[in-house]
């Protein structure tokens, strides 16, 4: 019998062709970078103690590897979650820095579009509400495409229960489209916003902010950051008055630029390092809702931060 190390060089091929795919998906099941990367590194060495020649279809395969991981990791994702210092987000990911490479390529803009809405924020911060179970399936079969017919063998469950658990997930995610999709429109506000936070127009911030606007902030007890979510619009535009204060807008070592953000308008906050190079301190997103900025999404975790160096080193 053919031993692992020979069957590492036969999955190695298909696992580069899939590795993206594989890394979005697990993204977007346990929200943490580095946590889906080491999800998909562990699907690959699972893989590596089967015989690739006994599989019909190798992106099947490493997709039902990489679900049971991710579905094993939540439940205790899930604890972690309970004890974590204040406000928990998502991981921030820049479009700039292109972490998941060749995904859409070739893809419908349709498709594209909806592949970015379940990259953003909201949508992230949504998925946690569901079931692990859940979770899996409506990503694999809303976003990524596969059949109940492809999920109930990846799952090993039949398609009518798959799919009373996407309708049970549809019903609690209940997309409203118009939170997802950025628009030129969007873009302007985030542009005013970036001039009101630079001028420290606080009046200006305020009459751009909804009535229920909110304001989520990360530090992971590593850096400052809100303990709550805040929700009076007022004290959002407080909060980003006074940051236009700060050195990140008014010193060398740092510099602020707007930026795409988990698909969403926003701005990058980087800081000179001794050595010259630069590293991410703060990024932002906002989401609108019409002609007003409904959240405000701040990642300030070191940890999660620091994760994205491997993907644009010296940023």
């Amino acid at each position: 019998m053919k031993n692992e190390s020979s069957y590492s060089s036969q999955w190695e091929a298909h696992f580069i062709h899939h590795r993206s795919f594989l890394l979005a998906f697990s993204f977007r099941m346990v929200g943490s970078l580095a946590e889906a990367e080491d999800i998909v590194q562990d699907t690959f060495i699972k893989c590596c103690q089967t015989d690739p020649q006994t599989i019909s279809s190798p992106k099947a395969w490493l997709t039902k590897v990489c679900s049971n991981l991710a579905l094993d990791h939540l439940k205790s994702a899930y604890k972690r979650r309970e004890t974590y210092p204040g406000v928990w987000l998502p991981d921030a990911i820049p479009e700039r820095l292109h972490v998941w490479s060749n995904l859409s390529n070739g893809e419908a803009h349709e498709k594209n579009l909806i592949l970015n809405e379940s990259l953003t924020t909201t949508f992230l911060l949504m998925a946690e509400n569901l079931k692990p179970e859940e979770r899996v399936i409506y990503l694999l079969n809303e976003i990524f495409d596969f059949s109940f017919t492809e999920i109930s063998k990846l799952l090993e469950k039949s398609e009518e229960a798959c799919r009373k658990t996407a309708q049970r997930a549809r019903q609690s995610i209940a997309l409203d489209k118009s939170k997802f999709t950025a628009t030129t429109q969007s873009q302007k506000l985030l542009a005013n916003f970036f001039e009101c936070v630079k001028k420290g127009d606080k009046a200006a911030l305020a009459e751009m902010l909804s009535d229920d606007s909110e304001f989520w902030a990360d530090g992971g007890g590593k850096a400052s950051a809100v303990i709550v979510v805040m929700k009076d619009k007022f004290k959002i535009a407080h909060f980003f008055n006074w940051l236009g204060s700060t050195p990140a807008f008014h010193n060398e070592d740092y510099k602020a630029e707007p930026a795409i953000i988990n698909a969403m308008p926003g701005f990058a906050i980087s800081r000179k390092l001794s050595n010259g190079l630069w590293e991410f301190e703060t990024l932002l997103c906002l989401e609108f809702q019409g002609e007003k900025i409904s959240k405000i999404y701040s990642q300030r975790n070191p940890d999660k931060l620091n994760a994205l160096i491997k993907f644009n080193p010296g940023i």
